[in-house]
């Protein structure tokens, strides 16, 4: 890091300090054991129902290398976060507004550029997203599937880390692998566990039993079960128009759920926190050593 460069980066951190003190938000990260239990799905339409009740949402898609948050938001980005990181945009001009009310700041699919720009680009990056995120007041990072350390980086950034599963033995095995990580490294006590594509709720609460039964015998922390989504007929019919389930008929029994889940997360005071308690060092570490690893 030159001189220059520290100097940008003392004056960018001093500036996004008067905003810290000034407003806290609700910092969120997403995750899941594995890929195809529907987590994106999950993050976008918690977004809405959390825009429902009068939020402002900023959705990141912290997924690098598959990113597809946009896909199911029904929007065409013409920039992503790619483009701030290595082409100069600023993120307000590559921030997304959807029908639905709430932002989306979008990734390139397929990209693995972060380890060519070192410690101080990130770093400036993630001051000017934490800058950003204080227009909203929830901000919510939609990870990466599986366990692999680009995902702890931002579960280790954000407060609150939820977990999304399904009913099958491979996710719950999954899932188990990645709260295993999240208790090594110290990431987070009570994770939130969602169980999606259940038959029943009695369903989702085996899951969180059997994931806790485990976790007990082996682990400090236990799963907290935040709720339950069911099968639906609709999610496969939102999914081929690439519109989000909570943008159709708001009195289905999954939209009615959504609106559950969000309220229970809003509740939680472990989500809110002031931007600048966010561990940023932490993650700038993480995320070059995610990359070298690619």
């Amino acid at each position: 890091m030159d001189q220059a460069a520290s100097l940008r980066l003392a004056a960018a951190s001093a500036h996004l300090g008067k905003l810290e003190a000034k407003k806290a938000i609700s910092c969120i990260a997403v995750a899941s054991g594995k890929g195809g239990v529907g987590k994106t799905f999950f993050t976008v339409n918690l977004a809405i129902a959390m825009h429902q009740l009068n939020k402002r949402v900023l959705i990141v898609d912290a997924d690098l290398g598959l990113a597809n948050a946009d896909i199911i938001l029904g929007v065409n980005p013409k920039f992503s976060l790619q483009d701030a990181i290595f082409r100069g945009k600023a993120l307000s001009e590559i921030v997304v507004e959807t029908p639905y009310g709430v932002d989306l700041i979008a990734a390139s699919s397929g990209s693995r550029e972060m380890v060519s720009m070192g410690e101080t680009r990130i770093s400036m990056i993630i001051q000017d997203l934490l800058r950003f995120a204080s227009n909203y007041d929830v901000l919510i990072f939609d990870c990466s599937s599986g366990i692999h350390s680009d995902v702890t980086a931002f579960l280790k950034l954000a407060p609150m880390n939820l977990i999304v599963a399904n009913p099958t033995p491979t996710s719950i095995m999954d899932v188990y692998a990645l709260l295993k990580i999240i208790h090594q490294s110290q990431i987070c006590d009570n994770p939130g566990l969602i169980v999606n594509m259940c038959d029943s709720e009695d369903q989702g609460k085996k899951v969180e039993e059997t994931l806790n039964k485990v976790a007990k015998l082996y682990l400090q922390n236990q799963l907290v079960l935040l709720g339950t989504l069911p099968r639906s007929k609709h999610v496969n019919y939102a999914t081929s128009i690439r519109k989000p389930v909570m943008a159709l008929n708001e009195n289905e029994d999954i939209c009615r759920r959504f609106r559950d889940i969000a309220k229970t997360v809003l509740h939680k005071d472990l989500a809110k926190t002031k931007l600048g308690e966010l561990p940023m060092d932490g993650l700038v570490k993480d995320l070059i050593n995610a990359e070298r690893k690619h």
